[in-house]
């Protein structure tokens, strides 16, 4: 017995051993050997693995690892380019490394064992694997360490809580329903696997190209490194260098794609709760927005328009002429956007359904059984977007809403959710004739629901610009889809946080963002209301929206206090329009961000990095934004960067480089002009296209030496600013002494800009000028009341000179002597 009761202990040591030795990381070994290929080269390791390694651009290069009897392939579903030019590359072999060298970067290929080290050309260490890991593996799942420096720090990652700064904390890329969710709560519906990381003022990006559940650790409790890993699926991931931030997203939305220009209308402001009906109650919502002269584009319809939650239907008691209703609301100047659930309700005589199971337009279990899940219709079935055919499906049911008269699609519960909060990810999707479970395809579902309603959109409706809106989605989204962040809380710390969130997903490449103002969970006070509105002003997505069983939550709801002030803050918006337009023709040309934090713009400023300060944000460059975001506060704390900085609303200079207290009432967002800045406004107006304007405001700091805008213009509803059909403008001006030379030229003209005014205000303007001259021509001086006459007027109480004269096609040049 004792001999048989040895062999079994030693049996468990045994299996105790084996277990060990496995449930640890294998890390990549020794360079064998490499092959040199056309802008890269594959590294050829110990057990038989392999490390690809392609330059995209001289600052861009992939990295693939290769594992035997893993082949995965590659994702390509973000990738919006596949194809590149040449880049040139020079290869160095020394003793324990290879060289690689492109025009912008060195990169060090550690041979024993493999490890990357990217470096500028002036020797700086940008990057570079943690020497002990490196690249590992353990199963399935793959992982790459980098080593932190100790001033490193990271951005974006997309939707996230916590910091702007990313340090110090561990995220998850799952795309998750948590309603409600706090600082600290993660993941949640978004899933964009990219950050940058930034030390020594230089700054680089990572891009992990892999879809299945991804961790990433930014230095969560270790100094050690930063790693990024994979439950399944290849270890893909590119690598941006800057050293600007700017040029880093702009490399990686060249990469995923870049948002086309919205139509203009969405620009406006949106009211939405869940949820207005019946049909009445949105007819008398919108006479009351004209009524009490409250500028509004957009009226939103949640989940009870449709009949029993059935997708594609509406409620024919609520809604018995959705058409008309429709009609109606067009000719207030108002546009609708409706609600689309993936789950579509289990009915046999549900014609939806019906099709769905015909044409096996549904996901599936492995054994061929369609897969119902509970949610708002009650069991459900769920449309299998990855499959061409679903989508062009899918497409058709909602073109009819579109051709109802419906504006928009507005896609939720598209993580998937069920309740239960469990999709199953062992059913499978088409995935291109791949077949591949909820693992791979759970964080790609609402990027492809997106990719499906614009399609649609554009297909039903080719001459409009489409407007989609979604919850969850992946990298690369932006090519279909504005996103919102989800089911928020009416409290201070989440007016803060959806700052935070913004600014995150605008430096993911993402710049249509937006939070539901005043929070959708909860019910704000109306000075916080207020304070919401006022960040929404210049939040990309301006839409308020509020929970079903919460008091009602429109601009007049919180007495006739909050409702004047609600008005012009609205009014606010319609002003800057020209301002946040162009804004958005910039990210759709480059990736630029439309709120930006303010190391976009002072990287090497180490004060915009503090905890503080990380709510104050651009609107552009040279629009500073420090919004109160605490009820009670009636000054506000503002750091402002180097330069000379005017306050816009009470006409101070300040100098910057360091910390000021402003004032800033309940009716007051404090607004910075930066020296230089150009910053075009209009007359407001109930409705993006009620009116043409009259006058093009030019609001002018010229503190500086030199100062310049270009202005983006075109028809803001159609496709044809793709065909060329736009106006650029170039205002610049120069100071020399006390003598200014103002000019503006038309840089592109294929699109006819209204008839209309210029108004040029000149700030910090110490005196009336002596003259002041267009062209040859010495302009008079008027009154304020002489709205079309050309001339000046000098405003003595606010330090202002103000410059009229009709906009035309041809060059003008103003000087101010």
């Amino acid at each position: 017995m004792k001999s048989i009761h040895l062999a079994w202990i030693g049996f468990v040591m045994m299996l105790s051993i084996t277990a060990t030795a496995q449930a640890q990381y294998e890390f990549l070994g020794n360079v064998i050997r490499y092959e040199r290929q056309e802008s890269g080269i594959i590294l050829y390791c110990e057990q038989e693995v392999q490390l690809s390694i392609r330059f995209l651009k001289p600052e861009v290069f992939r990295v693939i690892l290769i594992r035997p009897n893993s082949r995965e392939p590659l994702l390509d579903y973000p990738l919006a380019k596949s194809q590149w030019d040449p880049v040139e590359l020079h290869l160095k072999e020394e003793n324990t490394h290879l060289i690689l060298s492109s025009k912008e970067i060195d990169l060090l290929i550690h041979t024993m064992p493999c490890r990357l080290t990217v470096m500028d050309k002036q020797g700086n260490v940008i990057n570079k694997d943690d020497p002990g890991m490196g690249i590992g593996w353990e199963g399935k799942e793959v992982r790459c360490w980098k080593s932190i420096a100790p001033d490193e720090r990271f951005f974006g990652l997309g939707e996230k809580t916590g910091d702007v700064n990313k340090r110090g904390r561990e995220y998850v890329m799952w795309n998750s329903d948590n309603p409600g969710y706090s600082n600290e709560t993660d993941p949640l519906y978004q899933s964009i696997p990219f950050y940058i990381g930034i030390h020594k003022n230089n700054a680089y990006g990572i891009y992990l190209n892999n879809s299945y559940r991804t961790t990433f650790n930014m230095g969560a409790g270790n100094r050690r490194y930063v790693s990024f890993s994979a439950e399944q699926g290849v270890l893909d991931y590119f690598f941006f260098y800057g050293p600007q931030i700017s040029r880093i997203v702009s490399n990686y939305t060249e990469l995923t794609g870049r948002m086309p220009l919205p139509p203009l209308w969405a620009l406006g402001y949106q009211q939405s709760r869940w949820s207005y009906y019946p049909d009445k109650e949105v007819l008398n919502l919108a006479r009351t927005f004209r009524e009490k002269r409250i500028p509004a584009d957009v009226i939103y319809l949640d989940i009870h328009y449709m009949d029993g939650y059935r997708v594609f239907t509406w409620d024919k008691e609520r809604f018995p002429d959705p058409a008309k209703m429709l009609r109606e609301l067009q000719a207030m100047g108002f546009k609708v956007v409706t609600i689309i659930d993936p789950g579509v309700k289990v009915d046999s005589n549900y014609t939806v359904a019906k099709e769905g199971i015909t044409g096996k337009h549904f996901i599936r279990y492995p054994d061929g059984s369609v897969y119902v899940g509970e949610v708002w219709p009650g069991p459900s079935f769920f449309p299998d977007f990855s499959h061409p055919a679903t989508r062009r499906w899918w497409g058709r049911h909602l073109g009819r809403l579109l051709n109802t008269g419906v504006d928009g699609i507005w896609n939720d519960m598209n993580e998937p959710a069920v309740w239960g909060k469990a999709f199953p990810t062992e059913v499978l999707m088409d995935d291109g004739g791949l077949n591949s479970n909820m693992k791979k395809m759970h964080n790609l579902y609402g990027f492809l629901m997106a990719q499906t309603a614009y399609e649609s959109a554009l297909k039903h409706q080719p001459d409009k610009r489409p407007f989609i809106l979604t919850r969850a989605g992946f990298a690369g989204e932006q090519r279909f889809t504005a996103v919102w962040t989800g089911d928020n809380v009416s409290s201070e710390e989440h007016l803060a946080l959806g700052i935070r969130m913004m600014l995150g997903l605008g430096m993911s490449g993402i710049p249509f963002v937006g939070t539901d103002v005043g929070g959708f969970m909860g019910h704000p006070s109306p000075e916080l209301f207020v304070r919401w509105l006022q960040v929404g002003v210049f939040s990309p997505l301006f839409r308020c929206h509020t929970h079903w069983d919460t008091p009602d939550q429109e601009p007049w709801s919180f007495g006739e206090t909050v409702e004047e002030l609600s008005r012009r803050i609205i009014e606010m918006r319609y002003r800057f329009l020209p301002y946040i337009y162009t804004l958005f023709w910039e990210a759709s040309e480059s990736g630029t961000p439309i709120l930006r934090p303010m190391c976009w713009h002072f990287q090497n400023d180490p004060a915009v990095y503090e905890p503080a300060y990380q709510e104050q944000f651009f609107v552009g460059e040279k629009l500073l934004v420090a919004p109160v975001t605490r009820v009670g506060e009636r000054f506000k704390k503002v750091y402002l960067p180097a330069g000379k900085w005017l306050e816009w609303n009470t006409e101070t200079v300040y100098e910057g480089g360091q910390t000021v207290v402003v004032e800033a009432p309940l009716d007051r967002i404090p607004l910075f002009l930066r020296a230089g800045a150009i910053v075009p406004t209009q007359e407001p107006m109930q409705y993006v296209g009620e009116k043409s304007t009259a006058t093009l405001y030019l609001d002018v700091f010229p503190a500086t030496d030199y100062g310049n805008l270009l202005l983006y213009e075109d028809d803001g509803e159609t496709f044809a600013y793709q065909q060329g059909e736009s106006s650029l403008t170039q205002f610049e001006f120069l100071r020399e002494g006390d003598h200014i030379t103002f000019t503006k030229a038309r840089v592109q003209n294929t699109y006819q800009v209204p008839a209309r005014f210029l108004e040029l205000r000149f700030h910090t303007t110490e005196k009336k000028p002596r003259k002041v001259r267009m062209g040859k021509k010495s302009l008079p001086e008027i009154t304020p009341e002489q709205l079309s006459t050309a001339g000046f007027y000098y405003r003595e109480d606010r330090k202002i000179l103000v410059i009229r004269f009709p906009d035309t096609s041809t060059a003008i040049t103003v000087t101010i002597e």
